[in-house]
């Protein structure tokens, strides 16, 4: 099974619409639904959690540029 996913703003309680979905009229799907958490601005991170990432960013070759930023980066 594969996965995709969805982001979107209630505008009615209750209700929910989603568009650009990769799916043909006919196909099943199952739905599960998350409610996103608001980050609170100010976040700080610990010097553990810096180090960790500083790490792991050489590691993500595929984002080479500011173009690939901002077509990922909210992944």
């Amino acid at each position: 099974m594969n996965a995709y996913k969805a982001e979107a703003v209630l505008t009615e309680d209750g209700k929910l619409i989603l568009t650009g979905l990769p799916f043909q009229a006919g196909n099943r799907v199952e739905v599960i639904v998350l409610e996103r958490e608001v980050l609170t601005p100010g976040i700080v991170l610990v010097d553990d959690d810096r180090d960790y990432l500083m790490a792991t960013s050489a590691l993500m070759t595929e984002w080479d540029s500011e173009e690939d930023e901002l077509a990922y980066g909210n992944l």
